[in-house]
């Protein structure tokens, strides 16, 4: 019996070492004198004037507007940096949030810039005006923290209960209110709240939908009704369709037959429909046996790659996760992370990608200037490639134009190759608004000899500004 307790009383101990909470770096006294103090876990020791200070507070004994953290190397000494969710900008060295207005002009908003893979964040974590990147379609708005572009009025990346409109600096953002136009998408029962018309919205019914007027409910002559169920589905959804389909309106020649336009169920994008009326996504098991993934809607293989590789169809190889493979110069190959597996399965099928990419041009982040100047029509500026021809870093109207270079001047000098170097320029029929230089762009990429400005106005500006104060469009 006591050697059973022993050992009992023996894993305990262990369990409890195992599971005990390790202190963090700075809560050692002989690396920070302000450890030794009560709550010392809490402080941190500044060299400059031999005092305590919290850590994470923002202010002095930092510039205003910083923070005082452990550094990123050892963390056990201080340092003062920008709070996350914040950067510092050249043109005033104070940390703006990002992705807002911060310090740029109106339009535009404030965003990191990228670190290079492989190396570790510095000290500063700086920040440059840029302009957001145009829509596909007029009604829709750009929305910089996901690079993506949603329409206007619809709930796209904001909370439930609030929409996406245009700001008064220029800017996406998620809102509501029971005045101006947000007042036709407010609901006034229950929590209220703003939502998109023709979806679920705050209908707690089945087969019902926020219609236009505030009220939930469901019409046979609209798109959205299946006869069937006599119910109204949320166009894009799952809607009464069966795994693997969503309920949408198609091209169908049947829809030009009727007298109402209807959505159907149909196989989602990556999907076949199978002989068991399922849709199931290709390259995952589907409706294979075990060991087994499906290639089109009849036929299953065995799964041909090994662990840690991944299957591309048109080669009809596999590659290893990680390497470059068949993708680009400056991708790797991924898996695709538009499969659920906990609805379609594990997938074996493998996407060219990269971990870091540039928000602007959509290429990656790379530190390698050799690999990218070797590349036809791209130039290195600050670690970052781009693509000639391109907005890249300049600024609204402008586009990255190679820097020409005298022909008396040498291709070598001291005995290295010259760089390729770029300017920003107006674009062709955009005018020069203001002829000095952006401060941002000139502290950030002054090695690069990239000469920036503050914009270039299009051709047409005065009319469209003629148009918009003197037309009014009255919609039916």
């Amino acid at each position: 019996m006591r050697i059973l307790l022993g050992s009992v009383v023996c894993l305990l101990s262990v369990v409890s070492a195992r599971t005990a909470i390790m202190p963090p770096p700075w809560a050692d006294p002989a690396s920070n004198p302000c450890a030794a103090q009560p709550r010392g876990w809490q402080l941190l020791y500044w060299p400059a004037d031999g005092k305590c200070y919290k850590i994470f507070q923002i202010g002095a004994p930092c510039p205003e507007t910083m923070e005082l953290a452990p550094a990123a190397g050892d963390g056990t000494t201080a340092e003062c940096r920008c709070p996350p969710g914040t950067a510092q900008s050249p043109r005033d060295a104070l940390c703006h949030p990002i992705f807002t207005r911060a310090s740029c002009t109106k339009g535009q908003f404030f965003a990191p810039v990228p670190v290079a893979p492989g190396k570790s964040s510095s000290r500063k974590r700086w920040g440059i005006c840029r302009d957001p990147e145009p829509c596909a379609e007029q009604s829709e708005i750009y929305w910089p923290r996901d690079d993506k572009c949603y329409p206007r009025l619809s709930r796209g990346p904001c909370p439930r209960g609030e929409l996406l409109v245009t700001g008064e600096d220029g800017l996406a953002i998620c809102s509501c209110s029971t005045i101006g136009e947000l007042s036709r998408y407010h609901w006034l029962g229950g929590n209220g709240g703003c939502h998109e018309h023709y979806t679920k919205g705050p209908c707690s019914e089945p087969g019902e939908l926020f219609l236009p007027g505030g009220t939930c409910g469901c019409n046979s002559q609209l798109p959205h009704y299946h006869e069937s169920s006599g119910m109204c589905y949320q166009l894009g959804s799952v809607g009464p369709c069966p795994q693997g389909h969503h309920f949408v309106v198609t091209s169908d020649p049947r829809s030009s037959q009727e007298d109402v336009v209807r959505a159907r169920c149909v196989c989602k994008s990556g999907h076949v429909l199978y002989k068991d009326g399922v849709c199931y996504r290709l390259h995952t098991r589907g409706p294979c046996e075990d060991g087994h993934m499906l290639i089109n809607s009849t036929t299953c293989v065995p799964v041909p790659c090994k662990r840690g590789r991944l299957y591309f169809p048109q080669e009809k190889t596999c590659y290893k996760i990680g390497t470059r493979g068949p993708c680009p110069n400056g991708q790797i190959v991924l898996y695709d992370y538009n499969v659920r597996p906990s609805l379609d399965g594990i997938s074996y099928n493998g996407v060219c990608g990269c971990t870091n990419v540039l928000r602007d041009t959509g290429r990656c982040v790379t530190d390698d200037s050799d690999d990218c100047e070797s590349t036809p029509g791209m130039v290195m500026i600050n670690r970052i490639c781009y693509k000639l021809y391109t907005q890249g870093p300049c600024s609204a109207g402008e586009w990255l134009v190679a820097q020409r270079m005298p022909r008396s001047l040498s291709l070598w000098q001291d005995g290295e190759p010259r760089k390729p170097k770029a300017r920003c320029e107006c674009r062709p029929g955009y005018k020069r608004i203001v002829e000095t230089s952006n401060e941002a762009a000139d502290e950030l990429l002054e090695s690069n000899s990239l000469i920036s400005s503050n914009g270039c106005q299009p051709p047409a500006v005065s009319l469209a500004k003629f148009l918009n104060d003197n037309v009014k469009l009255r919609i039916v």
